[in-house]
């Protein structure tokens, strides 16, 4: 139960904290969209609907990434599910907000998967670096222990040895 419990605010506390940084980084790219391409006002429908898809986006990211939904998968599994479901969920978003109209050309879908597929080779490549070293640490302190377990077996060899001399005399 109080696992649960921790299992429950994890989620909750990613949820918040994934809303708040999700909605200051679209609103900076928002601005600079509307700045660059001479735009004096951003429609408050727009806000919603952004707002709406951020709080469904980082939902998924919560649902994939703690363990209050799914407990036993591994790290490759949830980003894979992850990734496919985000990219789905994505593209149905920016239709409904209007960022891709009609059915989009095959340089724009070849950029969209090309960054997905990015995003996520990235991903792969820093959890095995991590990984590795990981492994790295967990060795090294494996040998360690093995070597100070082989000492105390050595030097409590060498006591039961000396104390049998002395009792056989």
């Amino acid at each position: 139960m109080k696992n649960r419990k921790k299992d429950i605010m994890q989620f909750l506390i990613w949820a918040r904290n994934g809303i708040a940084f999700c909605t200051t980084w679209f609103l900076i790219l928002i601005l600079a969209y509307c700045h660059i391409s001479n735009k004096q006002e951003i429609p408050t429908s727009i806000l919603t609907k952004m707002l709406l898809l951020i709080i469904g986006g980082v939902f998924i990211f919560s649902i994939f990434f703690t363990r209050c939904f799914i407990r036993n998968w591994s790290f490759i599994k949830r980003l894979t599910s992850f990734m496919i479901t985000v990219s789905v969920y994505e593209c149905v978003g920016f239709y409904w907000i209007g960022i891709f109209n009609g059915t989009g050309t095959i340089i724009q879908w070849i950029a969209f998967i090309g960054i997905v597929c990015g995003l996520y080779f990235c991903c792969i490549a820093i959890y095995q670096r991590h990984s590795q070293k990981q492994g790295e640490i967990y060795t090294q302190a494996l040998q360690k222990y093995q070597q100070e377990r082989s000492a105390v077996s050595e030097k409590q060899r060498g006591t039961s040895v000396s104390t049998t001399n002395v009792k056989g005399r």
